[in-house]
């Protein structure tokens, strides 16, 4: 009998999320040795990459041998949802980015230093910004398509609530390399879109609020 057939959805994706979790740990454990400097702000993009490429090989790994699946589905959520999912985003990013102007203009009175930014800069040669897109798409696609969609398959009865918190459980551990608020950012950030998700299938919106909440801060000068 082959892995395939003995393993169910649940168990399944229960493995994967603990080979997920224990690759971190490792990843963690001797990222020192291998940067040569301790994990810091400076350099945790690099951590947030080498994740990015074992979770896209762990996923392949277990969707070819068990009963675990790549959802591309939340690619192609169909015209009336795909638009109900872009409208929420739409405004959701409009409150974010004026929430952020906000922040800045607050800021400027409060801090010196920070009043000397620019109001807009890509900074792309920084922390790879430039591969932010594109990571912003791998990340959701991991979250939503893959791990959202496989605690779902799993259950026994539809629960979006569960389904929900759980993967921001899985993603809050994930972070396990960053500090805590970050953990906790990255977890209320996959609630949110989680939902919206669960809502309509589609990937996109929650492409495009990943891609604000972590992008534009750093371009109008709310983060270094």
């Amino acid at each position: 009998m082959t892995i395939r057939k003995r393993l169910t959805p649940a168990l399944a994706t229960t493995l994967f999320l603990l080979t997920a979790v224990a690759c971190q740990v490792v990843v963690i454990k001797i990222f020192p040795h291998a940067v040569g400097a301790p994990l810091v702000e400076d350099n945790a993009y690099i951590l947030t990459r080498v994740m990015e490429c074992y979770l896209l090989v762990l996923s392949i790994i277990f969707a070819v041998f068990t009963k675990f699946k790549i959802h591309f589905e939340c690619f192609k959520p169909g015209k009336e949802r795909l638009k109900k999912d872009l409208i929420v985003a739409g405004i959701m990013s409009v409150i974010m980015v004026a929430a952020l102007f906000i922040i800045r203009l607050v800021q400027n009175q409060l801090f010196p230093e920070i009043a000397a930014r620019p109001w807009f800069g890509l900074y792309l040669g920084t922390y790879m910004r430039w591969f932010y897109p594109i990571s912003a798409v791998l990340q959701e696609l991991f979250v939503k398509g893959i791990v959202e969609d496989n605690i779902t398959a799993s259950c026994k009865k539809y629960n979006r609530h569960f389904s929900v918190w759980m993967t921001a459980l899985f993603f809050f551990v994930l972070h396990m390399g960053y500090d805590l608020p970050m953990m906790f950012g990255a977890a209320v950030l996959c609630v949110v879109t989680g939902y919206l998700y669960e809502k309509t299938k589609s990937v996109y919106g929650s492409i495009i609020i990943h891609f604000v909440i972590g992008f534009v801060p750093k371009i109008i000068g709310v983060t270094r």
